[in-house]
């Protein structure tokens, strides 16, 4: 019974002996150079593609390979594909027996170029397909494949967009394809990681990008994701959004196959938090949120933050069509600073304390559109017992009567300055008007600044303040789309809400109008006759109100 053992196992062994010798004589003899012709012919012919394979070739035996060096890859329309060195692992006794089976591919800094024709289709993709990938039954197994130092181009010809990924490191395992006619998105399993040093778009660009992945029949499983800078440039300096370190956990994603693209049919859940968000002078920090993606239709719910030296709690979600997105905005900041407000727009220390904020908004971005210029909801800010740090309200409105000579707008600056501030006082000095006052400190007692948006226009709804002794009231419009004032009226308050004095303000952000005065002056610069005392509107105990809102009159 031992021999026989003995037998068997030296009868196996030697076969594999043998086949092991074989293959090094095989390595050793065989010049593979000689027939790179012919693998270039056969595989241009497979592809429908043009292969030249300019670099060397070669065998390597632990493990069994093939390699090739300095390979290009074109169609009619130029080079798709380039690498700087191509290494294919395959197993050996299959090998022995005619049969290729390729366990392990490595690619090395690949330049990978994707065009999408006028049509918005990829020509060689569907080439591709029909020609060696999504045939009925096939399946696919890869053990390994790794992709370093690569680059990848895609341009789309019918948008006229170019968008590059550099540096992009992918190492995947245990890969397998259970049919490749249903497509491989849909059908693939893998584990692996990918880094990406940086991605660039037009008014886009990201930084050290990197992920743990998992595929497990076409359903994604990215955990973590991470970003570590991400930059929106518009044309302007204040378009400008810089985000910071960005980790997310993204499970159950599935990229459906209709048209669309990858943003339209993804679907997906998960978490996400990041370090800051700035804009401008705008700084958002500690952003945390449950998400949730279904077909171009995007949740971040509960969504939390600091911002404004406040708490903001809220949710948005976001609807994207083609070129165009719809974002759904619901978000309460309690206790935020108004000096922090006010730097939002390039103001500082003019009113000091805390407040509210509320804003529902439904806002759509056409193309390259500005938010606000297309917005439907609601904006509010509160506060009481709020600091004027350069002039003492009270002191300067007890002489309104006497001087006759004040800029009265120059109150409503306050109210302009409420949540629409960075647009609504862009071309006005607000704050620089009060260092040349009388100087002094002052209080507002109770601020509301409410304002309802439609198609782009916000209307003051709620909009007074109140001091010790004084209430200053605002209405009209703020027409966000051609950024003008549309007929602002201020006005200062009796105790039946009817104005004592009023002044309108009309005419573009950039330059407004007052009277018939084109720039505003300062209080510590009045122009004469900028505007006279009116009438009190009170006749047989009537007036004509002009406010009656949430801001008491002051007793």
């Amino acid at each position: 019974m031992t021999t026989h053992r003995k037998i068997l196992f030296m009868g196996a062994g030697g076969v594999a002996v043998v086949a092991t010798i074989a293959a090094i004589v095989l390595i050793v003899l065989f010049d593979i150079n000689s027939y790179k012709p012919r693998i270039q012919t056969v595989a241009s012919g497979m592809t429908g593609l043009d292969v030249k394979i300019n670099g060397k070739m070669g065998l390597s035996f632990f493990p069994f390979g093939v390699s090739a060096r300095d390979i290009h890859v074109a169609d009619k329309r130029g080079e798709i594909l380039s690498l700087e060195r191509l290494t294919l692992r395959a197993d050996l006794i299959p090998l022995l027996k005619k049969q290729l089976k390729v366990s392990a591919c490595e690619l090395v800094k690949p330049v990978i170029t994707i065009t999408k024709n006028a049509a918005g289709k990829y020509d060689f993709a569907d080439a591709a397909r029909k020609r060696f990938i999504e045939r009925p039954g096939t399946v696919l197994t890869l053990n390994e494949f790794k992709l370093s130092k690569g680059m990848l181009v895609h341009i789309d010809n019918k948008t006229g967009e170019k968008t590059e990924l550099n540096e992009i490191n992918l190492a995947i395992r245990d890969m397998t394809v259970a049919d490749t006619s249903k497509g491989i998105l849909k059908t693939v399993s893998f584990t692996g990681t990918i880094d990406c040093k940086e991605v660039l778009q037009k008014d886009v660009k990201m930084e050290n990008i990197r992920a743990s992945m998992k595929a497990t029949r076409g359903t994604y499983d990215l955990q973590p994701l991470t970003i570590g800078v991400f930059v929106y440039s518009g044309k302007k300096a204040v378009e400008k959004t810089e985000i910071k370190e960005i980790h997310m956990a993204v499970k159950n994603m599935v990229v459906a196959d209709t048209p669309g693209g990858l943003i339209k049919n993804v679907s997906f859940t998960g978490t996400m938090d990041c370090k800051e968000l700035r804009k401008k002078d705008v700084l958002v920090t500690n952003i945390k949120s449950s998400l949730m993606a279904e077909k171009g239709v995007f949740h971040l719910k509960p969504l939390a933050m600091d911002v404004f030296g406040g708490k903001g709690e809220g949710d948005v979600t976001v609807r994207t069509t083609e070129g165009d997105a719809e974002y759904e905005i619901n978000l309460s900041v309690s206790k935020l600073d108004f000096e922090k407000v006010e730097e939002s727009f390039g103001k500082k220390k003019v009113v000091g304390g805390k407040g509210d904020l509320d804003a529902a908004l439904t806002v759509r971005e056409r193309g390259k559109g500005t938010l606000l210029k297309d917005a439907d909801g609601s904006l509010s800010l509160r506060g009481n017992n709020l600091i004027t740090y350069t002039v003492d309200l009270d002191r300067v409105l007890s002489s309104y009567e006497t001087s006759q000579k004040f800029t009265l707008v120059d109150m409503g600056a306050f109210l302009l300055a409420g949540p629409l501030g960075p647009v609504a006082v862009k071309g006005y000095r607000y704050g620089d008007v009060y260092y040349q006052t009388m100087g002094g400190q002052g209080v507002i007692t109770r601020f509301v600044s409410h304002w309802k948006l439609k198609n782009g226009i916000a209307e003051a709804t709620d909009c007074a303040f109140a001091t010790r002794h004084n209430r200053v009231a605002v209405k009209g419009k703020l027409n966000l789309l051609t950024e003008r004032y549309d007929n602002v009226t201020v006005a200062l308050l009796d105790d039946k809400g009817c104005p004592t004095f009023k002044q309108t303000i009309n005419g573009p952000f950039e330059k407004p109008q007052v009277g018939t005065v084109s720039m505003v002056e300062s209080l510590g610069s009045p122009i004469s006759n900028l505007y006279r005392q009116t009438k009190r509107l009170v006749q047989g105990g009537k007036c004509e109100v002009f406010y009656h809102g949430a801001v008491q009159q002051p007793r």
